[in-house]
């Protein structure tokens, strides 16, 4: 009998439940067979796998500098305005990664907490909620007039949705009013293209790339140890190549280390003299061509087959054997459906999505010349980074750099937020702002360059050590006696306060000439500089705290060591 009555409740409670406890929705299309009230999801069998429907006010699909700084951006705005908006992030990883301290954090000298923090830890408190899934594109059938309405996503971890038995793999199709593209650039499609280079070369553009490489700076120094030289190849001449082959060069002084690029390292740029010279020191050769292949030989030795600079691959020698090869060079756009020809999303001639200087994504020219009613960009979908080309390009052409994606991702937002406000206003436009640079140079030193020759550095870092003394509230009176002294002039020229502290402008742990190079600072003091900016640049104020102290401590122990190397070499030259 008591059988039977749970039996009979078994069956009645799903059915009671059903009606009291959910809202019935409106269908959407004859696919999804459902309709969700904004910010809620439900998850529907398809056979063998299941697909699971989301909505949001605003979809920022990437979770690099522009997608995260966008996303922070358009809720901290809609917040002030009285309305906090649902947006969704999207990425599949479940970490943001601070990818100028990746080299930091192969060499050990930055935490993983303070370059690749969780976005459960940053997202905390700030009305943003992280999808963790990939980005595979519009759903066609959600596209109108006014672009589409729906990302189809795919899932790659169990669960997203904790309290649904979701399996990785599985379809997520997000509705939104507002969509940001920011999935960035990948290496992939470039090392496919040379042979063995996907199989021999070590990238290194990823938190994992990080730790792999510094597994393999380790097997190199157990060469050293048994008294080899071992040969370590660095691809790619730009900012990753140069700071790459400057902190292996650093980290194995014993090993032979060369790069590889089709021209000088850092060529037309400011840094290309200071570069030169600080390779040099650290006994960095370097090699103008072009990698044609890679083949693995016994003993795990790699060859590496390349042009020289005149195009001409007489010269290579089977007998050219090296250790490593690590690999920075080209990127090519991610955007998930580029190669897909039914997508109304214009491309660049690069393959990048094609934005206007508002950072609105266009519709392909075919598609608006058959449907007059077309107008000529998305309005409700824009892009920005490294996936994005902004046509007819500005001059001159925006750099691909996290500086450059953070400027993009106020643009957005503000556009974004008008979007959604129905604000009848011409929208913002980009202009990229050179705010000058910061190269790593290996170990604690590091090289800032202001965006001209004019340029004082002082008066970038006076008021970051400032920053940095208010804000870690430790060493006033360090922090006080640079910052407040009398000898710091009206243009924020550091050169008399770093003189007297018995370091040398410009050439302070690297011997650079500042000479060659005005505007620049470099050594183990602008190391400390270039860990307070990247603090300053975090993107949530927990996060600037964590980074703060963290880079605060590791440059004090750098200062220190570096001042007591001088000391003692004082007293060696006294003797």
């Amino acid at each position: 009998m008591m059988r039977c009555i749970f039996l009979l409740l078994g069956l009645l409670l799903p059915i009671a439940t059903g009606f009291c406890g959910t809202t019935l929705r409106p269908t959407r299309t004859a696919v999804s067979n459902s309709r969700l009230v904004r910010g809620r999801k439900e998850t529907v069998a398809l056979g063998a796998s299941s697909r699971a429907y989301d909505e949001c006010d605003v979809a920022v699909m990437g979770g690099g500098f522009g997608g995260l700084y966008t996303a922070l951006q358009i809720s901290r705005e809609s917040k002030k305005k009285g309305k906090n908006l649902n947006v969704a992030l999207v990425d599949p990883s479940d970490r943001f990664v601070f990818l100028p301290l990746l080299y930091d954090l192969t060499m050990g000298t930055a935490s993983e907490g303070e370059v690749c923090p969780t976005f459960n830890e940053l997202l905390e408190g700030t009305g943003v909620r992280h999808i963790r899934a990939s980005f595979d594109g519009f759903s066609k059938s959600s596209a109108n007039n006014n672009g589409p309405s729906e990302a189809v996503l795919t899932t790659v971890c169990k669960p997203v949705y904790p309290e649904e038995e979701q399996e990785s793999g599985d379809s997520i199709y997000l509705s939104f009013d507002a969509a940001v593209v920011a999935v960035g650039a990948t290496p992939q499609s470039i090392l496919a293209s040379i042979p063995g280079a996907s199989e021999l070369a070590q990238p290194f553009y990823t938190k994992e790339d990080a730790y792999a490489t510094r597994e393999l700076l380790f097997r190199m120094d157990q060469k050293v140890r048994q008294g080899e030289s071992p040969r370590i190849a660095v691809v790619g001449g730009g900012y990753g190549g140069v700071e790459l082959s400057a902190c292996v060069a650093r980290r194995l002084p014993k090993a032979r280390v060369t790069m590889m690029s089709r021209g000088p390292p850092m060529a037309g740029t400011k840094a290309e003299p200071l570069v030169e010279q600080a390779l040099k020191k650290l006994g960095v050769d370097c090699e103008m061509n072009d990698v044609l292949e890679i083949q693995k030989e016994g003993n795990n030795k790699f060859v590496i087959k390349r042009s020289n600079a005149e195009g001409d691959n007489s010269d290579n020698d089977i007998d050219d054997l090296w250790d490593a090869v690590l690999w920075t060079a080209g990127s090519g756009p991610s955007y998930p459906i580029a190669n897909d020809v039914d997508c109304e999303l214009a491309l660049s001639s690069s393959g990048r999505l094609r934005v206007d200087k508002s950072m609105r994504c266009s519709f392909k020219e075919e598609k608006s010349a058959e449907d007059a009613s077309k107008p000529a960009s998305f309005p409700s979908v824009w892009a920005l980074g490294d996936c994005s080309e902004i046509v007819p390009a500005s001059q001159p052409a925006t750099p691909r750099t996290a500086q450059a994606a953070m400027q993009q991702a106020d643009v957005v937002a503000s556009n974004v937020l008008a979007n959604i406000s129905n604000r009848k206003t011409d929208p913002k436009t980009f202009e990229f702002q050179d705010l000058g640079s910061m190269l790593s140079l290996g170990g604690p030193n590091a090289a800032i360059l202001g965006p001209d020759e004019d340029s004082q550095i002082g008066s970038l870092l006076v008021p970051l050590l400032d920053t940095a003394r208010v804000g870690l509230g430790v060493a006033d009176s360090i922090f006080a006696g640079i910052v407040n002294s009398p000898q710091i002039d009206k243009n924020g020229d550091l050169k008399p306060v770093v003189e007297n502290l018995g370091l040398s402008l410009g050439g302070y742990g690297l011997g650079v000439d500042p000479e060659t190079t005005p505007g620049t600072l470099s050594g183990t003091l602008s190391g400390a500089g270039r860990r307070a900016v990247y603090a300053l640049r975090m993107p949530t104020n927990k996060q600037r705290a964590y980074a703060g102290a963290s880079a605060f401590l590791s440059s004090a122990l750098a200062l220190a060591k570096e001042a007591s190397d001088q000391i003692e070499k004082s007293s060696e030259k006294r003797r």
